[in-house]
C-alpha cells in the first residue's frame, strides 16, 4: 500500500496565502519541503482523500492522471478539502476519453447534502453517504468512517480507516483529540495500525482535547493511548501532517522535534510505502 501526501497544509497554506510572519517569511526563504499546499492524500493510484482548490495543481506536479481515480473520500465541508465545483469537470465537454468511467464518491451526511442536485448534469460521478462506525466496500479497500472531533456547528466530519489486503491504516484529518467512541470502537474490534498519521494543525501551539485540531503534544498522548489498547506498537509508521503556519512548521525543525517520538513529518510530496 502506497500512501502519497499531496498537500500538507491547513486552510491557508503555508506559507500563508497573504502573510508575512516570521515563520511564513522563514518557509519562503527556505523553500523545498516547507512550502505547503492544502491538505490531500493518494492512496495507491485509485483512492483520492479531499478534494479541495489545489487538486489541479497537485494532479500536475505529480505526473497523476486524475482520470485513472475510481474512488475519492471526503472527510468534511471546509473549503480546504472540499471544492465540489471540480466534479463538474467530469465528463464532457471538460474530460474525454476517461479510463475510469465512473467516480465514485463517499462522504458523511453534510456533503452529501451539498452534492445533492449539483451533480445531476454529471453522469461520470456517484455520490454516496456513509455512516459512523460502519464499513463499506471502496473499490478494492475496506474503509469505516469514524467521527472526528471537527466542525461541530456544521454537521462534523469523518476520519477513516482503510483496509487493503492484511494492510490496515488510519487518516486522522481534520480532527481534534479523538471521542470516546472512537477509542471504543478501535479497541472493542481489536484494530491495528500499520500506519497513523494524525493532524497536526497547531503544532507546538497548546491545546485541549475539546478542541477541533490537534498538536505535537496531542499526537503524543493520542498515540500513547492507542498502544494502550493495542492499536499501535513501534513497528507501527506515524506520521503528523496537515500543518497551520501558526504553528510554525519548518520541516527540519518538526523532524529534530518529534523523529525521537517515533514519528515522521508530511511534506508535499512525501511518499510512504507499507510492504
Amino acid at each position: 500500500m502506497k500512501i502519497k501526501f499531496l498537500g500538507t497544509a491547513a486552510a491557508e497554506g503555508c506559507p500563508g496565502v497573504f502573510c508575512n510572519c516570521e515563520y511564513c517569511s522563514e518557509a519562503r526563504h527556505l523553500g523545498g519541503k516547507n512550502i505547503r499546499t492544502r491538505s490531500q492524500t493518494l492512496i495507491n493510484d485509485d483512492l483520492l482523500i479531499d478534494l479541495p482548490a489545489d487538486t489541479y495543481s497537485h494532479f500536475l506536479c505529480n505526473g497523476i492522471e486524475g482520470d485513472k481515480i475510481a474512488n475519492l473520500l471526503i472527510t468534511h465541508n471546509h473549503g480546504d478539502h472540499f471544492y465540489p465545483e471540480e466534479l463538474q469537470h467530469r465528463g464532457v465537454p471538460y474530460a474525454h476519453n476517461m479510463r475510469v468511467p465512473m467516480l465514485d464518491v463517499f462522504c458523511g451526511e453534510k456533503v452529501y447534502q451539498e452534492l445533492e442536485g449539483f451533480l445531476d448534469d454529471c453522469t461520470e460521478v456517484s455520490v454516496h453517504q456513509l455512516k459512523p462506525f460502519e464499513e463499506v466496500n471502496v473499490g478494492n479497500y475496506r474503509v469505516t468512517p469514524l467521527t472526528a472531533r471537527h466542525n461541530p456547528a456544521n454537521g462534523g466530519g469523518l476520519i477513516y480507516i482503510i483496509r487493503e489486503d492484511d494492510k490496515t491504516i488510519l487518516y486522522a484529518h481534520d480532527t481534534g483529540y479523538f471521542f470516546d467512541e472512537v477509542f471504543e470502537y478501535i479497541e472493542n474490534n481489536k484494530i491495528f495500525f500499520d500506519f497513523v498519521t494524525l493532524d497536526c494543525t497547531c503544532v507546538n501551539i497548546p491545546t485541549s482535547d475539546n478542541d477541533v485540531h490537534m498538536g505535537i503534544e496531542n499526537n503524543l498522548r493520542l498515540v500513547k493511548k492507542l498502544k494502550e489498547i493495542g492499536a499501535v506498537n513501534d513497528k507501527t509508521i506515524k506520521v503528523i501532517n496537515h500543518f497551520s503556519h501558526n504553528g510554525g512548521p519548518i520541516q527540519h525543525k518538526l523532524e529534530n522535534q518529534v523523529g525521537k517520538h517515533g514519528f515522521l513529518v508530511a511534506y508535499d510530496g512525501f511518499t510512504v510505502e507499507i510492504e
